[in-house]
């Protein structure tokens, strides 16, 4: 079997991510096998390198040093590529990585050989209107938000699903999740947790002024439409914790699944529910590691 072609990226913001690189240079050019480092992690060794968007025509694999947000940046370079992204965390919970700093070198030769198992993700994209200037936002893995972000108004928000009203929320904002984003941003509004092939996608209102306000899930058929009231005031518009800029009334953006799907890279024996008793750290009586 020939193995994988590998693309190297690290996050040099990260503890222990120059080090790692090291280790996994060493490695590879001790097993004679063939790798490219992304450009700004080639400097780091003196090296050069390709682009990180160059890597989807170029690799099998991309293999990611850092943190979720890191393999969220990786997926926003690449996309629409299917190249899987496979992560090593460096960072803190690390619910989008594969392995731990401790596990990578001993799973490299089954990694490589393409034992790993490939998780599709929904995206989510965006279209919208500001100012009377047309945008769009063509990727985003964990959620997109609304929200009155430093303004003291509560947000006011019309929401539309295939054309017909939802309602009119009054909240500090809403929060639409993909299932990767389920255990991010939405969960701390008492969103659901969603298995994260699902092919569903949640709204969540942030701190609702009605009490009734709960969450929303939503096939991937399914197109919303966010529009600001007159007299609604300015709302903040974030993708994936990235601003985007301030919606008015008048303004809109609709939101839906995007037929593509970004693909990462898990361990074989590794299953979602050990992700989230590890990472959140959930107990029982009865359950044992």
């Amino acid at each position: 079997m020939s193995l994988l072609r590998v693309g190297l990226f690290v996050n040099k913001e990260k503890r222990g991510a120059f080090e790692l690189l090291l280790e996994l240079v060493e490695y590879f050019n001790k097993e004679k096998i063939a790798f490219l480092l992304e450009d700004s992690t080639a400097r780091l060794i003196g090296q050069r390198g390709i682009s990180i968007s160059r890597f989807s025509e170029e690799v099998d694999l991309i293999l990611v040093a850092g943190g979720d947000g890191t393999i969220i940046r990786i997926a926003h370079e690449i996309f629409p590529s299917p190249v899987p992204i496979l992560g090593v965390n460096t960072g803190s919970l690390g619910f989008l990585t594969a392995v731990s700093r401790e596990e990578i070198l001993p799973q490299l030769p089954n990694i490589l050989q393409g034992r790993f198992r490939k998780s599709p993700r929904m995206v989510l994209k965006a279209v919208g209107c500001a100012y009377g200037n047309n945008f769009e936002i063509p990727c985003s893995l964990n959620d997109i938000v609304l929200f009155r972000g430093a303004f003291s108004h509560m947000a006011t928000i019309d929401v539309f699903a295939q054309g017909n009203l939802v309602t009119e929320f009054q909240s500090d904002g809403l929060v639409v999740s993909t299932p990767t984003g389920s255990t991010a941003y939405a969960l701390s509004t008492g969103g659901p947790i969603i298995m994260p092939e699902s092919e569903v996608f949640t709204l969540n209102p942030i701190c609702p002024h009605t009490l009734t306000n709960r969450s929303l899930v939503f096939p991937e058929e399914v197109t919303l439409r966010f529009s600001i009231p007159l007299g609604g005031g300015p709302v903040r518009l974030e993708y994936d914790g990235i601003a985007y800029g301030d919606l008015h009334p008048g303004d809109w953006l609709e939101i839906e699944a995007s037929p593509k799907k970004v693909i990462l890279g898990f361990l074989e024996e590794r299953n979602f529910f050990e992700i989230l008793r590890r990472k959140l750290r959930w107990s029982g009586a009865t359950v044992e590691e």
